[in-house]
Order: C-alpha cells, then sequence, then structure tokens
C-alpha cells in the first residue's frame, strides 16, 4: 500500500476549502458541489483501502454535504478522515 501521502493532501485540500466557507473568506463564494467534488476526489484514491474507516469518514463528510449540515461539521469529519488515515498507516 503506498505511504498515502497523496490521500492526506486531498483530504487537507477538502478542509481547506471546508474551512474557506467557515470563515467567510474570500471574495469568491464555494458551492456544496465544489466540496462534494473534493470529498469525492478523495474517495477515488485507490491508496485509501475499501471499508476503512478512512472511507467511512469521507462518505459521512459527503453525506453531510449534500444534507447541507454546517461546514464546521463536514470539516470535523475530514478530520476524523486524516486521522484515521494516519492510524491506519501506521499499522502497515
Amino acid at each position: 500500500m503506498p505511504s498515502g501521502r497523496a490521500a492526506a493532501q486531498r483530504i487537507r485540500k477538502a478542509i481547506a476549502l471546508v474551512n474557506a466557507v467557515a470563515d467567510g473568506a474570500g471574495d469568491e463564494e464555494l458551492t456544496p458541489t465544489e466540496i462534494a467534488e473534493a470529498i469525492r476526489d478523495c474517495l477515488e484514491l485507490r491508496e485509501i483501502a475499501q471499508g476503512s474507516n478512512v472511507r467511512k469518514y469521507l462518505g459521512e463528510a459527503l453525506d453531510a454535504t449534500s444534507d447541507g449540515m454546517p461546514a464546521d461539521f463536514v470539516a470535523m469529519t475530514l478530520y476524523a478522515a486524516l486521522g484515521a488515515l494516519g492510524e491506519s498507516r501506521s499499522e502497515d
């Protein structure tokens, strides 16, 4: 299994998008579709094992985005995915 560096980078990118929405920063308005796309990009990575906690948290973040949950909740779920990724890498 690869190191997970690409997965961590993509998850951090999704977190940055969500945090930008939560902070209300920037001139550009980010849509839930753009956030969902960033999360889907993470789910497409082969290095994230099927059935892993990382996928579970990413799926929950995607559902939360679709359900219109607050950006803080989505970010918290993505941070959980990032943490689970670190745990799964330490087990290898």
